[in-house]
């Protein structure tokens, strides 16, 4: 991926990290949380991560759920262990961004497109 591209993504994601982490978080914020996490999950799950698929999964879960319960109810906790666990997530996120070749990250937004497209 280009690093300009790289760079942005990067910066939109901590930036939403940053604001769960102050308690400032709504709808936006965690949808792209959400999102990093399950291309995180992805390009993991495809060979290409440095943690545990089984606990980027966890995080995932807990971070949907988050997601589920702002969208019912407007409120958007994000505890203090998930805000951790968000923390490890977003930097292999980055990591994945800067190292792993463009047409797997492709291939995993695509899959996340699909994925937000049957949702709806």
């Amino acid at each position: 991926m280009p690093r300009q591209d790289a760079d942005g993504l990067c910066l939109q994601t901590r930036l939403a990290l940053e604001a769960a982490r102050s308690r400032r978080a709504a709808s936006r914020e965690m949808t792209v949380l959400a999102q990093a996490v399950l291309l995180t999950s992805f390009l993991t799950e495809s060979g290409h991560g440095l943690l545990a698929l089984s606990w980027v999964r966890q995080v995932e879960e807990a971070v949907l759920a988050v997601l589920d319960e702002g969208k019912k109810t407007g409120e958007w906790n994000v505890d203090e262990t998930i805000i951790k666990s968000l923390t490890v997530i977003v930097n292999e996120h980055d990591r994945q961004l800067r190292e792993v070749r463009f047409s797997e990250v492709v291939a995993a937004t695509e899959r996340l497109d699909k994925m937000i497209v049957a949702a709806r």
